[in-house]
């Protein structure tokens, strides 16, 4: 019976047995199918221990693909002194995860290969259950009528009150509004500006005595003359 084996994958090597999942570089294998890994560079059974030169010949290991998936984000940062260099990127590793199924020597043939989802839900399958007889059926006791009260027959003829409409409200009464007078209505002229030329006319004349017009000394010396 072999125990454990080392196999090469992704430039790493693993040591595996049957059963054991493990996290390899990416396989270009699609989840759910199986993949076969020929790198085997060492085989523990119980007749011996076998050292591949530099792979053992005729072992095989077989596996389930389970995942694929990309692992944590690192950092990738490059820095030169004194030169203003700065470059930052990022970076993902892309992983498949196995299942060892089988480890096989001297050339054998793997079994048939039967997904995990399959055998989970063979194992898993409900085991039908035996009928059992039921029971006769026993009546419980009726439980006791409850009393109540009969309620008497409503009439059928409505009481005048309910059928007579209710008088409207009476109209709340206004204040008429006083009227107004004549003199309240018409309105007060506007004052009249006064002006410098009105206000010459609305001034009495002034009691001007007027000086009788001194005779021109002309007339009275040529009436002299003609005498």
């Amino acid at each position: 019976m072999t125990s454990y084996a080392i196999i090469q994958t992704g430039g790493k090597q693993y040591q595996v047995k049957s059963g054991d999942v493990l996290d390899v570089e990416k396989l270009e294998a699609e989840v759910g199918t199986r993949v076969e890994l020929t790198d085997v560079r060492l085989v523990s059974e119980d007749s011996g221990l076998s050292v591949g030169t530099p792979t053992v010949d005729g072992a095989l290991v077989t596996a389930e693909v389970e995942d694929q998936f990309r692992g944590p984000k690192i950092i990738v940062f490059k820095y030169k002194n004194k030169t203003h260099y700065r470059k930052k990127n990022g970076h993902r590793q892309s992983y498949t995860r196995i299942r060892i199924q089988d480890i096989l020597t001297g050339g054998a043939t793997p079994p048939p290969f039967v997904p995990k989802a399959k055998v989970e839900a063979l194992t898993e399958a409900p085991v039908a259950e035996e009928p059992v007889a039921e029971a006769p059926a026993v009546e419980a006791p009726a439980a006791p009528a409850r009393r109540t009260r009969t309620r008497a027959a409503t009439a059928t003829t409505t009481p005048k009150a309910t059928t007579e409409e209710k008088p409207a409200p009476a109209r709340r009464r206004t204040r008429a509004a006083p009227a107004t007078t004549e003199a309240a209505t018409d309105e007060k002229p506007a004052p009249r500006r006064r002006t410098r030329a009105a206000a010459k006319k609305d001034t009495p004349e002034e009691n001007v005595e007027t000086t009788p017009e001194a005779e021109t000394p002309t007339e009275e010396t040529s009436a002299e003359n003609k005498e």
